[in-house]
């Protein structure tokens, strides 16, 4: 009996030693499982999320592009209105825009400083290439504007400022790319 109690024994201590292995394995296992499937979803997290794009700091440009003297009947007859014109520009076109304009459409044109004036940015360059390209509408607009003006109401400073703002929402409703801030008469002479 005690060589069966024995034996009972020691079947008992080695079969308690057995699961114990068994459950430490299994634990480890376990273990290293979750943590592969961790690291693989880690991965497929961080591969999967957007790349979020490069904030650029767009810099409002503005630059001057001259109308050159102009000439004009007034409603009154015999009277007419000398003005020479520059508009300021607020650019709003992209700099790939900018780029590609610059590549088809070289500075210089119709602008009577473009010799003298340093080159544009990028994004400038759209909104000038617009501006030499729709060159003929945008005097037209102008000198519209400036001929359905009278004699009088040029004389005050009030229809002078008037005259500007009819300038600049006549030029701006012609722009895609940009934007007239203000109109500055470099010359004024009605008669």
């Amino acid at each position: 009996m005690v060589l069966g109690t024995r034996f009972g024994m020691q079947k008992i201590r080695r079969s308690g030693r057995l699961p114990f292995f068994i459950v430490l394995a299994a634990a480890l296992a376990a273990g290293a499982a979750a943590a592969g499937v961790s690291t693989l979803l880690m991965r497929k997290v961080v591969a999967d999320e957007p790349k979020k794009p490069e904030k650029v700091e767009v810099v409002p440009v503005t630059f001057m592009y001259p109308l050159g003297e102009q000439i004009v009947n007034l409603i009154e007859p015999g009277r007419f209105l000398k003005a020479g014109i520059e508009l300021e520009v607020l650019a709003k076109g992209s700099p790939e825009e900018g780029e590609k304009a610059l590549s088809n459409h070289r500075s210089g044109g119709h602008s009577e400083s473009a010799e003298n004036s340093p080159p544009l940015p990028p994004v400038a360059a759209a909104t000038k290439a617009e501006l030499d390209k729709k060159r003929a509408k945008i005097l037209d607009a102008v000198l519209s504007e400036l001929s359905s003006s009278s004699f009088r109401e040029l004389l005050t400073p009030r229809g002078k400022r008037e005259l500007k703002e009819r300038i600049k929402r006549a030029v701006n409703r012609l722009l895609e790319s940009g934007e007239v801030q203000e109109v500055y008469f470099t010359t004024f002479l009605a008669q």
